[in-house]
């Protein structure tokens, strides 16, 4: 069973870890007050990160918040102190043998990625995101909770899909950019936009 630490404690991601055959020997979170977090020891925070992976060198660590910027920030942070990274795959997922997924990637409960599709490092897919084949899902990137992205779809580094949109075929969204809830995506996106409506339409 392999071992992690969760920076962040979140208690989703929590139950994750667990459900994927995890063993999570501890919790770093900067917020965090009390000792213990659902039945986990709360380790330290951010500051203490060179001495827990002296403490813990062969801990892989699940990098938990939902903001793409924050998620990069902190897989920097561990990974110039020498952390190795978990990806994470509930069971229920249904991932396509010819899918190819980065480091450090969450994949959450009843998650599809079709055919030919690349998921970038540090990427979150969160429940039940449908992700169509022969799409391009950038690092650090984020699909929120019944998402679509259908074929053919590239979304850059750092991009938030909100919840329940549908990205179209053939669309490429920028880096940095995000889409609001319920959005349906018609053309491409430039990067550092937010887009929302149904079509969508730039409002920054």
């Amino acid at each position: 069973m392999k071992r992690v630490l969760l920076v962040g404690a979140f208690h989703e991601m929590i139950e994750l870890c667990e459900e994927s055959g995890l063993e999570i020997v501890g919790l770093i979170d900067n917020d965090l007050k009390a000792s213990y977090y659902y039945g986990y020891p709360v380790l330290g925070t951010d500051e203490d990160a060179k001495a827990l992976h002296e403490k813990y060198p062969l801990c892989s660590v699940v990098i938990t918040p939902d903001v793409p910027a924050v998620r990069k920030r902190l897989a920097e942070q561990y990974a110039s102190l020498g952390f190795d990274f978990a990806s994470v795959i509930h069971p229920s997922a249904m991932i396509s043998k010819t899918v190819r997924i980065g480091q450090g990637t969450v994949i959450q409960r009843g998650v599809h990625v079709s055919s030919n599709s690349h998921i970038g490092r540090f990427c979150k897919l969160n429940v039940n995101a449908n992700i169509m084949h022969d799409n391009e899902v950038g690092d650090y990137a984020t699909v929120a909770p019944n998402a679509v992205l259908l074929g053919y779809v590239t979304i850059e580094e750092g991009v938030y899909v909100g919840a329940n949109s549908t990205v179209l075929p053939n669309v490429t969204i920028g880096n940095n950019s995000m889409v609001g809830a319920g959005a349906v995506v018609v053309k491409n996106v430039q990067s550092d936009c937010t887009v929302v409506g149904i079509p969508a339409k730039s409002i920054k």
